[in-house]
């Protein structure tokens, strides 16, 4: 009994078939965006439009011009206000970048381009949103969007050499301040420099306050950055002072003892207008089964490092939203070593805390009241761990925030091609 073989198709009628299967493919992809365009316009388009994920408003845009003005239209009418919780992880082999849109609640891929030198990511701090940035000898390589995707500013390298100092953009400056390497240090320099770049060089200026010169290094410092100032204080103990580098001068240095049983602080800005501060404060009450962690938030007025009049009390963390951060180690005896360490990011409209030393742990959003009446916090909301973080426990991440715009979405949710990573030259 013979076994019957069917003859394959010639190629080029293959290819032809393929061709008309692409091209019909294409045909009901344009009815279908100019049957939407049809039906949806005006302020039913619009109604939709606010109902569309962050991770599909480029797309959405790119439908047609009517469109586009709709969900400019929408972004106007109803801004989408709170920063984006963005993630920089560098792992053994390639650098990872996830964001997390607080108002879809869903963490995106963003394809971002590779570090070639993970020890020299640093971050700079920024009241428009923190950008990653590489430090080498070289020079200073700024990423020119919150994504990390896009163009770099480049720049000189500072004067003193550092290996972890506290970067800040304020307006169109940017300053460099502590983390110098001792060992690199030349007569007469100092550990505690402050550096300002200004019209393509760097000014040196006075170093830090007394105060913090013990802990002069992003370690151990946080900092916040306003468009005219930056804040610096020190996690441990409180002290705080801030630097303007229009004025080339630091203002007043304080404790910032809102609660004596605080043992870890954290500085981010406060409500928009004057300048204000929000000052959390985390700490660890009870005994035995009974012992919590405590998150409480301060508002400070930026002048004069006081807590503001009225300051509100009951600006604390949910204890379920602080217990995921912190979470209580049955086996844990050793009261220093249970500390909670709080790490802070944010702007004027709000932000992220976490906890410093595990950040597979998630993130608390922190929304601010709007008004200058009432306690600083309006809302808590929880936010799960980046997958990313997850699936890389032992990589390298650094946690930022920012606004995230419709272009910087559409460069970052879609394939890098050849664009150069603004730190490929380090």
């Amino acid at each position: 009994m013979g076994v019957g073989i069917q003859a394959q198709e010639p190629k080029h009628r293959r290819q032809q078939h393929q061709h008309q299967v692409q091209e019909e493919r294409e045909a009901d992809g344009e009815d279908s965006s100019a049957l939407a365009a049809l039906y949806l316009y005006g302020d039913v388009l619009e109604s939709v439009v606010d109902r569309v994920p962050a991770a599909d408003l480029a797309a959405t845009a790119g439908v047609s011009r009517e469109w586009l003005r709709a969900v400019r239209s929408a972004l106007r009418r109803r801004p989408r206000r709170l920063p984006w919780l963005v993630v920089h992880l560098q792992g053994r082999s390639s650098r990872r970048t996830a964001a997390y849109d607080p108002h879809s609640g869903a963490w995106l891929t963003v394809h971002a381009p590779r570090h070639a030198t993970p020890s020299h990511v640093r971050l700079v701090r920024g009241a428009r949103g923190d950008r990653v940035c590489a430090l080498s000898l070289a020079g200073l390589d700024v990423a020119g969007d919150p994504l990390g995707t896009s163009a770099c500013v480049a720049m000189r390298a500072p004067g003193v050499w550092r290996v972890d100092p506290v970067l800040a953009a304020v307006g169109d400056r940017v300053v460099a301040l502590g983390g110098a390497c001792h060992l690199a240090l030349a007569e007469g320099e100092d550990a505690a420099a402050v550096e300002v770049h200004e019209g393509g060089s760097w000014t040196a200026c006075d170093p830090m306050p007394a105060a913090l010169r013990e802990s002069a290094a992003a370690t151990w410092l946080s900092a916040a950055a306003t468009d005219q100032r930056v804040y610096l204080a020190d996690r441990a103990t409180g002290w705080a002072s801030w630097f303007d580098p229009s004025k080339r001068r630091w203002g007043p240095t304080r404790r910032l003892g809102a609660d004596a049983g605080v043992s870890s602080w954290g500085v981010a800005p406060g409500r928009a207008g004057a300048e204000r501060l929000v000052l959390f404060g985390a700490k660890r009450e009870g005994e035995g089964a009974e012992n919590r962690a405590v998150i409480q938030a301060w508002e400070v007025d930026g002048d004069e490092l006081d807590l503001s009049p009225g300051s509100a009390h009951d600006d604390t963390m949910p204890s379920e939203m602080s217990g995921r951060l912190f979470p209580r180690d049955e086996d844990e005896e050793d009261e220093e070593e249970m500390s909670p360490s709080i790490g802070v990011c944010g702007n004027a409209t709000g932000g992220y805390v976490y906890n410093a030393a595990e950040l597979g742990n998630g993130a608390v959003l922190y929304e601010l009241r709007n008004g200058e009446k009432g306690s600083a916090v309006e809302r808590w909301e929880w936010v799960p761990c980046a997958p990313a973080v997850r699936a890389e426990p032992l990589g390298l991440a650094i946690l930022a925030c920012s606004p995230v715009g419709l272009d910087d979405l559409s460069r970052g949710l879609r394939p890098v091609s050849s664009r150069r990573a603004c730190t490929d030259k380090h």
